[in-house]
């Protein structure tokens, strides 16, 4: 056995461990939303919408449920070219508290979302902004809640992810891996590096809101959900990632291709802001080779290495699996997938690698837009 596989298959067991422990302790920083809902002013919600005709009428039917007292809801339509415009308007004919803006799209320098999220809040007037994705549909107490999150946590934003109505491969092989470097470079109480923001979810008060800049101060960013909780961090605001599952579903990552099409975007748009899409593309392709190695080296050691090498391969096996079964328990689903970890890693090398041919070939498209 030589010194460099055993050198090697160390550094690989020692890696592990250290992105494990990191993973683990952050979840176990993630508090569930309190039991009891508040009152804690007027609630604002914010939804972009662009070609939403399959989601927008359950998000809308679900928060006109909400039993908070004091709610208004503006939809953002982003010059959508199906049918959601007509849905919406169906709400807004039923309930006073929807309200329908069109818009023609992004002006120059400003990506699609944003600019919607902007425009929306400008027609609000709530003490309170909740930024949610057309793709949730929310439980009745979900707004008191989060309002009784913010109470309890002292923080002037909270966000939640939702968990999924279908159950599939995709937040095994992808979003595990995902969330593993998303807690490498960002915190749920924003006290390391970037603050976490999940973009189903995001609840502000509006006087963070305005002294971080608002949406206008990240009016071309892609990656916008961590982006604004970092901003309103750097604001001096509080920020806190809680679990709301329970309370709040996911539509729009109900497969596999979808999760797929998701995290590509969001890698692709992340890639060209590192340096440019040249650059971009190299740092993804160098990304995806490392993952890749990263979940089949643990696999080939333990299959087949001897001594030393084999025991560190089942180590790093046991660290990676471990990693991904706090992320699967913390979305409530089965955790005897993370025994595949592994395999989930060298999964999401070859997503990387997908957006790095994608920026190479000049981008991705999503909705009929360059996300880039």
């Amino acid at each position: 056995m030589g010194k460099g596989a055993i050198l090697g298959s160390a550094a690989l067991a020692a890696l592990s461990t250290i992105r494990a422990a990191r993973t683990v302790s952050t979840w176990r920083m993630v508090e569930p939303l309190p039991d009891m809902p508040a009152e804690g002013g007027k609630v604002s919600v914010v939804i972009p919408v662009r070609d939403e005709e399959s989601t927008i009428d359950g998000c809308l039917a679900s928060l006109r449920t909400q039993r908070h007292s004091d709610l208004e809801i503006v939809v953002v339509d982003d010059a959508s070219t199906d049918r959601t415009v007509e849905i919406v308007q169906e709400h807004v004919d039923a309930d006073p508290r929807v309200r329908l803006i069109r818009t023609d799209g992004p002006p120059p320098g400003w990506a699609g979302k944003v600019h919607a999220m902007f425009q929306g809040v400008a027609e609000t007037s709530g003490d309170w902004l909740l930024f949610v994705d057309s793709d949730t549909e929310s439980a009745p107490e979900l707004v008191g809640k989060l309002l009784a999150a913010a109470a309890r946590d002292e923080a002037d934003l909270i966000t939640t992810p939702g968990r999924p109505t279908v159950a599939n491969s995709g937040w095994w092989l992808l979003l595990a891996p995902t969330n593993v470097l998303l807690f490498e470079s960002a915190s749920p109480d924003g006290s390391r590096g970037k603050a976490v923001g999940i973009g189903h979810c995001i609840l502000v008060r509006r006087t963070a809101y305005d002294k971080a800049g608002g949406w206008r101060a990240l009016s071309g960013e892609r990656a916008d959900d961590v982006a604004f909780a970092t901003a309103v961090r750097d604001a001096g605001g509080r920020t806190r990632l809680v679990d709301g599952t329970e309370s709040l579903t996911s539509s729009g990552l109900d497969s596999f291709g979808a999760v797929w099409r998701s995290q590509r975007k969001s890698i692709v748009a992340g890639g060209a802001m590192v340096g440019g899409p040249a650059l971009g593309a190299a740092v993804l392709g160098a990304g995806g080779l490392l993952h890749i190695g990263y979940g089949l080296v643990p696999m080939l050691l333990s299959l087949r290495g001897k001594g030393f090498t084999r025991i560190a391969g089942l180590a790093a096996w046991a660290a990676q699996s471990a990693a991904h079964r706090s992320y699967m328990r913390a979305c409530h689903m089965s955790t005897a997938t993370s025994v595949f970890a592994p395999v989930a890693n060298a999964t999401f090398g070859v997503l990387l690698l997908d957006a790095a041919w994608r920026s190479i070939r000049g981008g991705d498209l999503w909705k009929g837009r360059d996300i880039r």
